[in-house]
């Protein structure tokens, strides 16, 4: 038999449950990504909006997304109406139904959806039903591509709204007849009723579509199970006739048979998807197979009895309700506590990297003296933010570091000097008294139009001035490269990175000042070299003949002068750095505080995801158990193995250093930078990603830690179950006892009318159970006791299979019943009474059904009987109202076309009161207006009463009967077999009853 399955979800609940079922699917995969399941699982879901899928942080397990693909989604839009309105023969899928279209008068352009009206969203699915049917062939050749044929196809809707509502019978019957073989592709619907008092409707004590809506579309289910309503095709207007339309539908309400409540929007989807996934993994279950064909009753509907008719399908009994209960080591819920512990440690060490024995990773910094750690030399070296590269005497760009030519001012003119001095005392060309000039004017030259090769020192630094921005990206790229080094490393955090950066910005602030002084005072510096020099050159200038012939005076002193020039022209070279320098530095400090604001973005979004797992942590194994589950687990165990991993110095410094590794993946290889892991990642990646590999690190760090602690992953149920009841055999089965208690059915049911014996329908319920226990090599013994106990407290009314369970860690009592007609519901009674209401009013009765105003569906409540001797006598009642002339035809006063009317006498003046009806079959097989029927009854009664007492009155007032029963026969070429001879034949002994004649002896 195929496991493939299609989940069809319709509107806002179908998300729900969609979304609960992947979630589901995702969280019982084992280490590796593989499922304990052979099911093979599609979705398709149907929307008027996107409202449950743009909550995307609802669509992940452990930060892994498991959001729905494209061609699995179909967001229905609604086109313009008028069209269809003013011309429906142009749309055939639509003409048979949308009668009367003056309903459709409330729609205005902005209505989005379907405004919760059943018709409405009829017509919005309608729209789209070709993109609808393209949907499910695509998925259901998916899912048999693989070469096993049928599918499973699950439609999860809610009845309340216009969406799920509107659509379900055409989705089930478009479905259906695209796979009309019902045993090959079974189509189950899982449908919430509207629960009561419910937070939606406002208007609590008048009519609700809210709840009118839940019993609309059951009626239709109802109807198209007993074959009294096969919907039009949509997608060309033909007809279909398919004898099983659906193979099931289960019933979910937010209150179960103990009256046990269920949140409507968190909880009871959880339940559905649970249950659907269990049935696909536990397979061992016969009794739930027979339950979902229908094979415990041979009649699978009731009848309903009319008089002078044949009796006929009314309601089917292919409605069903479950209940689910699960004993659990919540295997899951566990990993996610200790991965969300971890992950919460992991971010605090890269964003504070501060550990304590014992501990753990804090969640503040350790202090540092950042100031001092910044001055240093070899740090400012490292960093290219030394007095000689902000004043470029060594080059800051690649270039320029390249560049030979380029020298400190100290080592460039002490060069310059040494070899000009020399040259000018050699030259004979030169007069002794010119050597200073000489000197003078090529060290200007050099200074103002050769030095490093760039038309002199001011124009060098002129043109390196326009490069003042290259050469701050290129320093804070380089600082950047060196603090995300060490972040990467795992040798320092974000909060010491930008401590570390607020440092290096304060103490460029502090250089600043400190070369602005530096400007300030080189005046007095050069000022200074310049009186030496004059000194020098008049000393040089008064040497005589003894000084220049016998003891060279004259030569010491240039030497003593070209000092003081070389002097002199680094100190105008430095003025022309510092000044370069000054005006680089605030370029260099935007790029620090460009590169602290990329560290606290980080920084922010770790913050972020930290309080996220922190809440993601405390949401986890804290909370009281749901009604549908109770969870087994040693919350001192968990603490325990959580406290070994995060207090173990080593192991955690290796395991957060994945973490950031899997983090700097995201932005691919050789990341060097701030801001392209910041280009690269988002909050969300952020959390998806540390959640994943933290889930990981837990599963091999447990393995380990698990040597020398008890371990909480990977436990079976039936060994905690031993610990807690081997020698507490009372206890035992108490215990298996209040499991049986507590797999209740999701629904109320109605007790009178389960009791209630209804025409050929035996009454009650079939029920089955199954119960599904792990395999436990290590208890045996243990497993034996359990299995043996189920089989002792199981109830004999129920089928009840227990079978071996194919997940270790949890129990999963299942409970189905079947072979339920609609009328068993509780709630029913509740739904009916906004129905009845909306029902008289004439727009609201359209807009409630697919097509009509429903008054020809079969009911689904049971007619007691009174009523259906009431009811029995509707038709003869008619009859003899046209007999007595109080029901004739007449022409219609405005179109001049016959028409039915009743007269009768009230207040002593005549009345009439117009019936529906072409002619006199019609008008007796239509449901009149309650009032008016009773009127009818009423008068007719009063006539036969007052003027028919006489024997002979009575026999004339029956032969008129028996001679229009007989003009029908003649018109019908004396066919005994006409149906229309054959309705007035079975309403003989009825008009005897109503005209009062006595009995035939």
């Amino acid at each position: 038999m195929s496991n493939n399955h299609l989940i069809v979800g319709l509107g806002g609940t179908g998300g729900k449950i969609i979304r609960q079922i992947k979630k589901t699917i995702e969280r019982n995969k084992d280490a590796d990504g593989a499922s304990v399941s052979d099911a093979r699982f599609d979705f398709l879901y149907i929307d008027t909006s996107t409202d449950e899928l743009d909550k995307r942080d609802e669509w992940k397990v452990l930060g892994k997304d498991i959001e729905l693909d494209r061609g699995q989604v179909a967001i229905n839009t609604a086109s313009n109406i008028r069209p269809v309105l003013d011309d429906p023969g142009s749309f055939p899928g639509m003409q048979g139904w949308i009668e009367p279209r003056a309903i459709f008068d409330f729609v205005k352009p902005g209505i989005a959806g379907a405004a919760q009206r059943r018709k409405l969203g009829r017509m919005v699915f309608a729209q789209n039903a070709p993109k609808f049917v393209k949907a499910i062939e695509e998925r259901v050749h998916d899912l048999q591509a693989q070469g096993k044929t049928g599918v499973t196809i699950h439609v999860v809707c809610g009845l309340a709204g216009g969406t799920g509502s509107g659509s379900v019978v055409d989705a089930v019957a478009q479905i259906r007849h695209q796979l009309p073989e019902h045993d090959k592709y079974r189509i189950l619907i899982y449908a919430f009723l509207p629960e009561k008092n419910s937070k939606r409707v406002k208007d609590v004590a008048g009519f609700s579509n809210y709840y009118a809506n839940g019993y609309a579309a059951l009626a239709e289910l109802n109807a198209m199970a007993v074959g009294k309503y096969h919907p039009i095709n949509l997608l060309d207007g033909t007809p279909m006739a398919h004898d099983v339309y659906f193979n099931g539908c289960y019933l979910i309400n937010n209150i179960n048979e103990h009256g046990i409540q269920f949140e409507v929007e968190s909880e009871l989807p959880t339940i559905v998807a649970e249950f659907i996934y269990q049935k696909t993994l536990n397979k061992a279950w016969e009794g739930l197979h027979r339950a979902e064909k229908g094979e415990n009753d041979i009649i699978n509907f009731e009848t309903e009895d009319e008089a002078g008719q044949s009796p006929e399908k009314a309601r089917a009994k292919l409605f069903l309700s479950f209940g689910i209960k699960r004993v659990v080591v919540p295997e899951q819920e566990i990993k996610e506590f200790l991965a969300y512990g971890f992950a919460e440690q992991a971010s605090r060490q890269l964003m504070f990297n501060n550990f304590r024995q014992g501990e753990g990773y804090a969640d503040e910094a350790l202090e540092k003296d950042w100031g001092s750690e910044v001055r240093k030399a070899e740090v400012l070296q490292s960093l290219l933010l030394t007095d000689a590269h902000l004043m470029l005497e060594t080059g800051i760009l690649d270039d320029d570091v390249k560049n030979s030519n380029w020298k400190p001012p100290q080592e460039y003119w002490k060069q310059i000097v040494n070899r000009l001095a020399p040259e000018i005392k050699a030259d004979k060309l030169i007069e002794e008294t010119s050597w200073i000039d000489v000197l003078n004017t090529r060290l200007a030259k050099v200074f103002d139009d050769t030095y490093r090769t760039m038309g002199g020192v001011r124009k060098f630094y002129e043109v390196k001035g326009n490069a003042r921005l290259d050469m701050a990206r290129h320093i804070g790229r380089h600082i950047e490269k060196e603090l995300f080094g060490r972040w990467k490393s795992g040798t320092a955090s974000l909060l010491q990175l930008r401590h570390y950066t607020d440092a290096l910005v304060l103490a460029l602030d502090e250089r600043q000042d400190v070369i602005l002084e530096r400007i300030a005072k080189m005046p007095t510096v050069l000022q200074g070299i310049q009186q030496r020099n004059t000194e020098l050159s008049a000393q040089f200038n008064k040497v005589g003949f003894l000084g220049k012939h016998l003891t060279d005076k004259r030569g010491g002193l240039f030497a003593d002068i070209a000092t003081q020039h070389q002097d002199l022209y680094v100190a105008r070279t430095t003025l022309e750095g510092l000044r370069f320098a000054s005006t680089l530095l605030p370029f260099v400090k935007e790029q620090l505080l460009t590169l602290r604001s990329k560290i606290d973005e980080l920084h922010q979004n770790l913050a972020v995801a930290t309080d996220q797992f922190n809440r993601e942590k405390a949401a986890r194994l804290g909370a009281a158990d749901a009604a549908y589950q109770k969870r087994i687990f040693d919350m001192g165990a968990i603490t325990a193995i959580l406290k070994a991993m995060v207090s173990d110095e080593v192991s955690q410094a290796a395991r957060t250093q994945r973490v950031r590794q899997s983090l700097i993946n995201l932005a691919g290889v050789e990341v060097e930078s701030f801001e392209k892991l910041n280009r690269s990642i988002s909050l969300g990646s952020i959390i998806g990603t540390l959640s994943q590999e933290s889930a990981r690190i837990v599963e091999l760090a447990h393995g380990e830690i698990a040597k020398n602690l008890p371990p909480v992953l990977h436990v079976n149920i039936v060994e905690r179950l031993q610990k807690q009841y081997d020698a507490n055999k009372s206890g035992l089965k108490q215990f298996v006892q209040s499991l049986y208690d507590e797999a209740g059915s999701t629904l109320v049911f109605n007790k009178t009318e389960v009791d209630r014996k209804v025409g050929n329908a035996s009454p009650g319920v079939y029920e089955t159970v199954g119960v599904f226990l792990p395999a436990c090599e290590h208890q045996k013994a243990f497993r034996a006791d359990l299995e043996s106990e189920f089989k002792s407290q199981r109830d004999s009314a129920s089928s009840t299979t227990i079978s071996v369970g194919q997940m270790p860690n949890q129990i999963v009592i299942m409970k189905v019943t079947a072979l339920m007609p609609l009328r068993y519901t509780e709630s029913l009674t509740y739904l009916k009474r906004h129905y009845d209401g909306l029902l008289g009013d004439h727009n609201e009765s359209y807009l409630l059904h697919g097509q009509g105003n429903g008054k020809t569906l079969p009911p689904l409540f049971a007619r007691t009987a009174n009523e259906t001797r009431e009811r029995g006598m509707r038709k003869p009642t008619l009859l003899v109202a046209n007999l007595l002339q109080m029901i004739k035809q007449r022409p219609n006063r405005q179109s001049g076309l016959q028409e039915w009317v009743f007269i009768a006498m009230e207040d002593g003046l005549p009345s009439s009161k117009v019936l529906a009806g072409a002619s006199l079959q019609d008008v007796m097989e239509t449901e009149h207006p309650i009032d008016l029927q009773k009127s009818i009854e009423k008068e007719v009664a009063r006539k036969i009463e007052t003027e028919f007492q006489h024997i002979d009155q009575k026999n004339a007032l029956f032969k008129q009967y028996t001679d229009l029963a007989t003009q029908r026969f003649d018109a019908a070429g004396q066919d005994d077999q006409d149906p229309e001879f054959l309705a007035l034949r079975a309403l003989r002994d009825p008009v005897r009853v109503l005209i009062r004649m006595p009995q035939a002896s």
